[in-house]
């Protein structure tokens, strides 16, 4: 089939092999591509799969019902750097040895979703958190390039892994006030520099949250590309509902108050959550719960601002919005972020599904129609579509791992793509497929779990068991399957094993903190 594709200022022909049984001539466009990114982000926390009657996202919610609701999405590994990693490439990111956070930067010899399009005509653009530089953690990078710590890294080698070496033309990466930037908050080019928007431009952003600086620096790549004889691609990563829990009074003001949640069974009395690097003071579980609360409201505002620019500039109808979260929420003491994953077990740090398992959707005006799309999809997935939208053929990319999910989403294929999802974290692996879950501990523990939702926003304790009944003596032709196609898969992996981890054996973590039951 052959399109028509806005690309380099002039109509060009592309020629699209999609192995359909008819050809035709058809006018179309590239869409715009936005990828939303989330932070340790808990699979409760959008109204559509809000459980617990306390989330207040009416943005988003517009989204998750007008478009595609994934409920059984899932992130690569449940941590930010390796989750990322696999999100920017469209790559497992256990296949370059990237599997936990220390073990940056992302290489150079990888190629990301955001170079892929800009060779296809787009106008690349990232704004927010990166993380896949160099940090303090990468020491194993300090030797290679020989110094010893950011202080004495050399500016060239750290910018080499930034956005702006990754294929993105613009960038302004950050996760607070401070952003290394090629354009600014007013949507002004910059050399690139670090601006810090606490005395930019005479303090006039000195008031702004950072989520608030995020969604305006996210407009204004929008606004600069918006009409243009490119389409553009938009890596829009928020901060948030990570931790530090610094959300406003303008805020907490929007979002369920401390004695509405009290009435709900948080604790107010007791203040465990005191780690400084996370916490502004000591707070109650009340207290984190609505900060969860007021920094996913604070995403929700910023999507509907971006939404609202989309619309003013005529680009709404040719953009499709991928939201994802790149883990589950962390639930301990000293890191809880104020987000939850129910009905799920387990939290950022192991592939239990709290950890795995995230909030996704997909939303194009008027292409996807209205639908609740229940079969096993990844993160990866994201980036292959937009390939596939692009005007390319990622199931001919043997460095892409996702799948085109548009032929599912919008009806010409039926049923899910055929393919296993993997995962592995430190000494834990997985594999999924169908309501199916295998895991593989490296001390030999089996696990085999049914994972299926009878529906979002619900669960019925009387029918999901989930993690809590192991099926592997049920059904043991399932779990043959499933051991082989995760064993081959870790076979091809350059880093065979971690020792230690998280935790030492699967089962006994599982009865600690949930227990097993009986059908």
């Amino acid at each position: 089939m052959f399109y028509f594709v806005r690309m380099k200022n002039r109509l060009k022909w592309v020629v699209l092999s999609l192995g359909l049984m008819a050809t035709g001539l058809v006018a179309a466009k590239q869409p715009n591509i936005i990828f939303i990114v989330t932070d340790d982000h808990g699979f409760n926390d959008l109204e559509a799969t809000d459980m617990r009657d306390e989330v207040d996202m009416p943005n988003i919610h517009k989204l998750t019902s007008g478009g595609a609701l994934m409920t059984q999405a899932y992130c690569t590994a449940p941590q930010c750097v390796p989750s990322r990693a696999g999100i920017v490439t469209g790559r497992y990111q256990q296949k370059f040895a990237m599997e936990a956070n220390g073990e940056g930067p992302l290489p150079k010899s990888e190629t990301s979703i955001a170079s892929r399009l800009k060779k296809l005509g787009y106008k690349t653009g990232h704004v927010g958190k990166w993380h896949l530089e160099p940090n303090r953690q990468t020491k194993k990078w300090f030797e290679q390039v020989g110094c010893t710590s950011m202080a004495d890294a050399p500016v060239e080698a750290v910018n080499a892994h930034r956005p702006q070496g990754f294929g993105y033309d613009e960038y302004a990466q950050g996760t607070g006030n401070k952003y290394w930037s090629n354009f600014d908050v007013s949507g002004k080019e910059v050399e690139p520099q670090e601006i810090n928007y606490k005395i930019y431009e005479k303090k006039s952003h000195a008031d702004k949250f950072r989520l608030q600086l995020q969604t305006e620096l996210a407009q204004r790549f929008v606004e600069r590309h918006a009409k243009g004889a490119e389409p553009f691609f938009l890596y829009l990563a928020y901060y948030g509902p990570h931790s530090p829990l610094d959300a406003p009074a303008s805020l907490t003001d929007q979002v369920l108050s401390v004695e509405e949640l009290v009435a709900k069974g948080y604790d107010n009395t007791k203040k465990p959550y005191k780690n400084r690097i996370n916490y502004a003071r000591p707070y109650t579980e009340a207290e984190v719960r609505q900060q969860g609360l007021a920094l996913l409201k604070g995403i929700d505002n910023g999507v509907g601002e971006l939404i609202q620019t989309l619309e003013k500039t005529g680009e709404l109808d040719n953009t499709i919005i991928f939201f994802m979260g790149d883990n589950g929420a962390p639930l301990g003491t000293k890191s809880w972020d104020g987000s939850v994953n129910d009905p799920w077990h387990g939290s950022k740090g192991i592939i239990f599904e709290g950890g795995a398992r995230v909030p996704y959707f997909v939303y194009w005006k008027d292409v996807i129609k209205p639908q609740v799309f229940d079969k096993p999809v990844n993160t990866l997935d994201a980036g292959a579509t937009a390939v596939a939208l692009a005007g390319s053929d990622p199931a001919k990319d043997s460095m892409l791992d996702g799948v085109n999910l548009m032929p599912f989403l919008t009806g010409k294929k039926k049923g899910e793509p055929s393919r296993y999802i993997y995962q592995r974290y430190m000494n834990t692996a997985a594999v999924i497929s169908g309501k199916y879950k295998f895991m593989m501990h490296e001390n030999g523990e089996e696990l085999l779990f049914d994972v299926s939702l009878e529906q979002p926003g619900a669960h019925n304790t009387d029918k999901e068991f989930h993690e809590t009944h192991n099926l592997i003596s049920e059904m043991p032709e399932k779990a043959a399957e499933l051991r082989k196609a995760l064993l081959d898969w870790k076979n091809e992996l350059p880093v065979p094993e971690y020792d230690g981890g998280f935790h030492s054996s699967l089962i006994e973590f599982a009865e600690k903190r949930w227990g097993f039951r009986e059908r």
